[in-house]
This record gives structure tokens, C-alpha cells and sequence, in this order.
């Protein structure tokens, strides 16, 4: 486990790097949408984020160790959960980086990926407030 230096000779464990896959559940119960096209969302919202953060020592970090990268599936409600996700995200001081895939051309939005993190209170916090639960 990495650790990280609290004072001159101790150390406190960090959590584990993890991505969070947040998939609108509405899109499989109401909308039709099949399984395996609600898989290609999330590679697809991955692949942007990991893309656009490339450059964040975490990221670099998480792609550097490909046998223990952790992801997590989950699922909110609807749209409207979704877009508070993001807004939540993006107002937290620092903005917390993520990727809302927008499928084309039905221009609808479906995931949102967030970069690699160590699972701070205000990611947990905005996943809660979104009604996140993981993917069931």
C-alpha cells in the first residue's frame, strides 16, 4: 500500500486509487436501451476522462498500474440525477475532474466518469446527493 508522510517518521496509508462509472439507470428500465450498449458508454466516458487528465500525477499513477486499477459501477436515477452530479462535481472546491459522455447522435447524455481518485468526502458526498447506488 502506497503511504504517505504525516511528519517526520510516520506514515498514514492512502486510499487506493478507484474510478467511479456513474450510468443513467433509466436508460435500461425505461428507455430500452440494452446492456451491452450501456457498457460501450462507460468505455467510452473512461477512455475521455483518462484521456483529459493525463496529465494529473493520479491519473499517471492509475494507468501505471494496470493489474490493480479498481473501478466501480454505478447507477443513478435519471437525467436530472445525473446532471446534479455533475454540477455538484464541478462546484466543489477544487472541481473534481470527470467526463459526462454524451451518446451521439441522440444527443444524450449517459455517463459520467470520474478521474482517478482516492475517494474524498466531496465525491462521496455529490454521489450520495445524486442518489447513487452501485450498478444492480
Amino acid at each position: 500500500m502506497i503511504a504517505e508522510s504525516v511528519g517526520s517518521s510516520s506514515f498514514a496509508p492512502l486510499e487506493p486509487l478507484i474510478m467511479q462509472l456513474v450510468v443513467r439507470r433509466d436508460l435500461l428500465d425505461e428507455e430500452g436501451w440494452g446492456v451491452g450498449p450501456l457498457m460501450a458508454q462507460t468505455a467510452h466516458a473512461t477512455a475521455a476522462v483518462l484521456h483529459e487528465t493525463g496529465d494529473r500525477t493520479e491519473t499517471k499513477e492509475y494507468l501505471h498500474n494496470l493489474r490493480h486499477m479498481r473501478k466501480v459501477v454505478m447507477q443513478t436515477p435519471s437525467l436530472v440525477t445525473m446532471e446534479k452530479l455533475a454540477a455538484l462535481l464541478s462546484k466543489a472546491d477544487p472541481p473534481v475532474p470527470f467526463h459526462l459522455w454524451i451518446e451521439q447522435p441522440e444527443n444524450t447524455a449517459t455517463c459520467i466518469a470520474l478521474a482517478p481518485n482516492r475517494k474524498e468526502k466531496v465525491i462521496k458526498k455529490a454521489l450520495d446527493k445524486s442518489s447513487c447506488r452501485l450498478w444492480r
